[in-house]
């Protein structure tokens, strides 16, 4: 058999060798035109980076805020003006005389009471601080009202001395008998003793009004006991 490659062949592969060289050398410079420069086609490190951050959307920075408006500062409230204090109204003063010109504190004692006796003392007075008592005594036992009058104290002796039918003073001591509404009945001057202050209130219930200065049974004289003195010692 002959081996022996006829010239026509042998051209051919020469060129075909040629052909090859020159893909070779297209392919290198491509990739090194590609950016690769080891011509191999792996793209390196450097390059997987660059293409990642290529690939990385940009992000548009946000506006920078605006300051935030401050609400202007509100005023402050204004303080309420000060209200000047009303006066405080005085308690009205109860009236020390009644209408039918008693002292309010006997014309009070006659609503309650239908008789009442009035003492009239001087409080400085041994001997008037026993005949007050015997009044007082002598009203309890006749179970009617009682009223102690000093003639120290103008509001009740002033006008209880104006009301006194016939005028003149306050018995020293001494005893009234009233019949409400306010009708006197009876006057003791000087010094009674309880039992005859008993009968007098009670006989005052149906006996006549005293009209004008005491007379007859109306006026008692009877003297006062005397107090004793002080015992002394030794």
């Amino acid at each position: 058999m002959d081996t022996t490659v006829s010239r026509p062949i042998k051209i051919l592969a020469l060129i075909l060798v040629i052909a090859g060289v020159a893909g070779i050398g297209s392919l290198k410079v491509l990739g090194k035109s590609s950016g690769d420069p080891s011509g191999t086609g792996t793209p390196s490190v450097a390059q997987i980076r660059a293409r990642a951050h290529a690939a990385t959307p940009t992000t548009t920075a946000a506006p920078a805020a605006k300051p935030a408006r401050h609400a202007p500062a509100s005023k402050p409230a204004s303080k309420p003006k000060p209200v000047p204090a009303r006066p405080k109204a005085q308690p009205k003063q109860r009236p020390t005389v009644a209408a039918n010109g008693l002292p309010i504190v006997l014309a009070d004692a006659l609503r309650a009471h239908r008789i009442v006796v009035v003492s009239t003392f001087d409080p400085q007075s041994p001997t008037d601080a026993v005949s007050y008592a015997e009044a007082r005594a002598g009203a309890a036992d006749a179970r009617v009202g009682f009223l102690g009058v000093s003639v120290l104290d103008d509001t009740i002796a002033a006008p209880l001395t104006a009301a006194l039918p016939g005028g003149g003073l306050l018995p020293l001591p001494g005893t009234l008998v009233y019949r409400a509404p306010g009708t006197l009945i009876e006057r003791v001057d000087g010094f009674a003793d309880k039992d005859s202050i008993a009968a007098l209130a009670l006989n005052a219930r149906t006996a006549p009004a005293l009209t004008g200065p005491p007379a007859g049974t109306s006026t008692t004289t009877t003297p006062a006991p005397a107090v004793p003195p002080p015992a002394t010692t030794p």
